[in-house]
């Protein structure tokens, strides 16, 4: 008789019978157990009682390789951009990304997608690339375009960018936020993912600017990625935000030629005026000063370098805000001492994209 067919309670009278008998050698000759199965039952009922000698299901196996849904899109997500990395390539920069996930984890999502050799990387990510290429001649555009008789806060684009990685500083993330009828930028970089939190950065900024100077926001585009999304945000932070200020939001999906290009402009003149230089100012050494720095270069870039071109060719975007401030009746002796260096003239002319 198998050892599984033994139920509690006849688990209970063989150790009974057992030491009735005073003979633990035949009494498990007699049922057919081994003495060891005899001891562990024994142990079991003298530690738990009979409740120890029940059958016990078998525990599913724990799989610690296994990597949720979320992880497995981002290895993915990372071997379509370097798909000639391997697997422990692709594990260090995860880790620096804040990717919890061991390599084990990682070889089990390349054997699972079939992913295993960089030819096969190679080739996924070249069909990944001829179907981001297919959706493209889908274009989402919104049909809108900057006026004269557009304002401050008709179009306001958030999205986040993946600047690069930087000798002696490491990765820089970029969040912006940026009106593109005014040309004011604000930007917050982080050297890591997770420490990433946009809307509180929105509501700290932007939204104190939006009260400060009785401003509105018409209409706000988020570039579509996950750290904008609800589902990954805990709470109904940006729900409450979007509603209290009575904004119309949209989510839309990263393409070319369509209402992100200003957007795309922007960064661009950021890239070439300030990242680009980063290598060559040696004082820039850590993290900490490139943020400081990049703070210091946004404010000239708002309060000083004029509009170069459009509606507002001539004008520094603090201009143009403090401009409409004033339409909307805001009282400037109320104002921080800050938002009054507004009002003064430019100092210096640069170009700026539109």
């Amino acid at each position: 008789m198998k050892v599984e067919v033994f139920n509690a309670h006849n688990r209970h009278m063989i150790l009974k019978h057992a030491f009735k008998e005073n003979n633990v050698s035949r009494t498990c000759e007699l049922f057919g157990i081994s003495r060891t199965t005899f001891y562990n039952w024994n142990r079991a009922y003298q530690k738990y009682g009979i409740i120890g000698l029940k059958v016990k299901e078998p525990s599913k196996p724990k799989m610690p390789n296994k990597v949720n849904k979320a992880i497995e899109c981002d290895i993915l997500s990372y071997i379509e951009r370097f798909p000639t990395d391997g697997p422990k390539r692709i594990y260090y920069e995860l880790r620096t990304e804040g990717c919890d996930v061991g390599e084990s984890g990682i070889y089990n999502v390349l054997r699972r997608h079939n992913l295993s050799t960089k030819a096969e990387r190679i080739q996924y990510a070249k069909n990944k690339t001829h179907q981001f290429n297919a959706k493209q001649k889908k274009k989402v555009t919104l049909g809108f375009e900057i006026t004269e008789e557009s304002n401050v806060g008709a179009l306001v684009i958030q999205r986040i960018d993946f600047m690069g990685t930087f000798e002696g500083i490491g990765k820089i993330y970029q969040y912006s936020l940026y009106d593109t009828y005014s040309k004011w930028a604000l930007v917050k970089i982080y050297n890591k993912k997770q420490d990433i939190n946009v809307w509180d950065y929105f509501e700290l900024k932007l939204v104190y600017l939006m009260k400060t100077l009785n401003l509105n926001i018409d209409l706000l585009v988020t570039e579509k990625s996950k750290e904008f999304l609800p589902y990954f945000i805990k709470g109904d932070q940006h729900k409450e935000i979007v509603g209290n200020f009575f904004m119309n939001h949209r989510f839309v999906e990263p393409e070319k030629n369509s209402v992100l290009d200003a957007m795309n402009d922007f960064n661009e003149f950021l890239v070439r005026e300030f990242y680009n230089k980063i290598g060559q100012a040696k004082h820039l050494d850590s993290f900490y000063k490139v943020e400081r720095e990049l703070h210091k270069y946004l404010r000239n870039y708002n309060f000083s370098i004029e509009i170069s071109s459009g509606c507002n060719a001539g004008k520094t975007p603090a201009k143009v805000i403090f401009e409409r401030a004033i339409q909307n009746n805001v009282e400037i002796d109320t104002l921080p001492l800050w938002i009054l260096a507004l009002i003064k003239p430019s100092t210096k002319r640069g170009n700026q994209n539109e």
